[in-house]
């Protein structure tokens, strides 16, 4: 009786609608036996349904014996997927996270082959997403799964299958995000063992994570193809991995993000192809330079040169540009002969120390800049003959009001070991003459830690004359 009411308020509750994800957890050998099965089938499970769900995320704790007959196993397998999408009818993807660290091999392959494929026909949108990096999927075959809208695939193995079936969905797939660490896997994306290419009409998002490199192979037979004639959004994490402009053909017009790193191959191969030209990518509004030249061998050292190019990317007025590695005087001598990025409103500068005076020549060329990511400012030399705290009357009487759009100021600090006393002074300098800003963010002070430096900050001698105008100054430091 007490378990029947249960069931009944369970089942009743206002909520069910307002869900719009689950998350099942099961055992491979329970799924196999039927127990999952029968546990679903009874309170407070039964006749649940979730309406609104569109998500499923899906873990597998897979074991090393399975038990089950594999006839009894594939009958179990198509009850438990009847019945999940009997409690999520509207769901449209699907998350399958196995939980191992073992090798999928022969002896368990196809049961989970089994499993997955079925979940997979559900749904246009599919994510394998293993816990462990050790889990070797590669026996996988999914055959029959076709017309995805999206792929997420973030582990290095079982690249053939999912590229496989990318080429496949090739007419249906909208958003292809998927993990590369054999060589020749990002070719399989566009081509097959018999050099077929495949075309992607309405891939709008491409994400290309790993270190795969393939720069030194060109595709045959893929010269002359466009295969991602819609693309939007490019991301490449850490290296472009081909030899050529297969990625970037076709679709200057379409192209509005673009995140990859510049290494020389790189740069050579968007040179030679002249891939970025004053009147190509109408659309290109955010660059994001995803590379640290110090850190990457095959580098170029940053210089004027370089950074001409990074820069000249954004070819028609980007309005976010970031993880620029660039040092606050490289910038400052090359913007000012880029006039095309006056419209810059988002600048990340994650590796880069501005002083004072670099951050006022920043906002004198960049009139739209509302937001700023730097490592934490330093006032820098002062000027001859004037004072410390002479100083905010200078910097007043000289440069305001500027700076007009410019509102926030993200400071960064990897190290976590900035004092943020000369840092804060510098960024109050700037706030008394820029009228809208109003907010510096911090990641690596406390949250009751900034409510105090602010205070101290303003009312401080070299402050205290503009504390009205500084009052509404805001610092963040992280809440944790």
């Amino acid at each position: 009786m007490e378990r029947e009411f249960h069931k009944r308020e369970y089942l009743g509750h206002p909520t069910h609608h307002l869900v719009r994800e689950l998350d099942i957890q099961l055992d491979e050998e329970d799924i196999y036996s039927g127990t999952a099965l029968k546990m679903m089938s009874r309170a407070p499970y039964d006749g649940c349904a979730f309406p609104m769900v569109f998500r499923i995320v899906f873990v597998v704790y897979l074991g090393d014996n399975i038990r089950a007959k594999p006839s009894v196993a594939a009958a179990n397998i198509s009850a438990l997927v009847k019945r999940i999408k009997q409690a999520a009818p509207r769901a449209q993807a699907f998350q399958l996270n196995p939980n191992t660290c073992k090798a999928i091999d022969h002896s368990t392959s196809d049961l989970f082959d089994d499993l997955a494929t079925q979940l997979f026909r559900l749904v246009g949108q599919i994510e394998l997403c293993p816990f462990s990096g050790h889990s070797d999927l590669r026996e996988l075959q999914l055959q029959g799964v076709y017309k995805l809208v999206r792929i997420k695939h973030t582990t290095g193995h079982s690249i053939g299958t999912f590229t496989r079936l990318a080429r496949q969905s090739a007419s249906t797939l909208e958003s292809l995000d998927i993990f590369i660490l054999e060589t020749n896997g990002a070719i399989c994306i566009i081509q097959d063992s018999d050099g077929t290419c495949a075309i992607y009409p309405r891939l709008t998002t491409l994400c290309l994570d790993g270190d795969s490199d393939d720069s030194d192979i060109l595709p045959p037979g893929s010269k002359d193809v466009v295969p991602f004639p819609s693309l939007r959004r490019l991301m490449s994490r850490f290296k472009y991995p081909l030899g050529d402009d297969t990625f970037l053909r076709g679709n200057s017009a379409t192209l509005e993000y673009l995140s990859m790193p510049l290494t020389r191959s790189t740069v050579a191969m968007l040179q030679k192809h002249s891939i970025f030209t004053p009147q190509s990518h109408p659309r290109l509004r955010h660059v994001n330079i995803e590379c640290h030249y110090d850190l990457v061998p095959d580098s170029f050292a940053t210089n004027t040169k370089a950074l001409q190019f990074i820069l000249g990317i954004g070819t028609k007025a980007p309005t976010r540009l970031t993880n620029l590695p660039v040092t606050g005087a490289e910038l400052i001598g090359v913007i000012p002969s880029l006039n095309n990025l006056t419209s810059v409103q988002v600048l990340s500068l994650n590796w880069t120390t501005l002083d004072l005076w670099q951050a006022i020549a920043l906002l004198k060329t960049l009139p739209l800049l509302s937001d700023l990511r730097t490592l934490p400012p330093v006032i820098g030399p002062l000027p001859a003959d004037v004072a410390l705290d002479d100083l905010p009357a200078h910097v007043v009487s000289t440069f305001a009001p500027m700076g007009t759009k410019f509102r926030l100021w993200h400071l960064f600090d990897p190290d976590d070991r900035n004092t943020m006393d000369d840092s804060l002074s510098c960024v109050l300098l700037l706030a008394l003459v820029c009228p809208n800003f109003f907010r510096i963010t911090a990641n690596f002070i406390g949250y009751n830690q900034s409510l105090e430096m602010i205070e101290e900050a303003i009312t401080s001698d070299m402050f205290k004359p503009y504390a009205s105008r500084l009052q509404h100054i805001q610092l963040h430091g992280r809440s944790y």
